[in-house]
C-alpha cells in the first residue's frame, strides 16, 4: 500500500468517525452497535498511523 493510499484511508476513518461523534451529538449519545464502530475506528486509524510512520522511516533509511 502506497503511502497516499495509507494517508486517504486515514482520511476515510477519521470522517467517519467525525461523523459518528457528530451524530452523537445530536441525538444524545451513540448506541452500543455505534460504541463498537467507533472503539473499531480507532483501532484502524492507529494501525493506519503506525504503517505509515514505518513507511516513512523505511524511505528515510532506504538505499535504493
Amino acid at each position: 500500500m502506497a503511502a497516499h493510499e495509507i494517508t486517504d484511508r486515514i482520511a476515510d476513518l477519521i470522517d467517519e468517525e467525525h461523523q459518528l461523534r457528530k451524530g452523537a451529538l445530536h441525538h444524545g449519545g451513540l448506541t452500543p452497535a455505534e460504541r463498537l464502530r467507533l472503539k473499531e475506528l480507532e483501532r484502524q486509524l492507529d494501525v493506519a498511523v503506525e504503517l505509515l510512520h514505518r513507511r516513512q522511516a523505511l524511505s528515510v533509511f532506504d538505499d535504493d
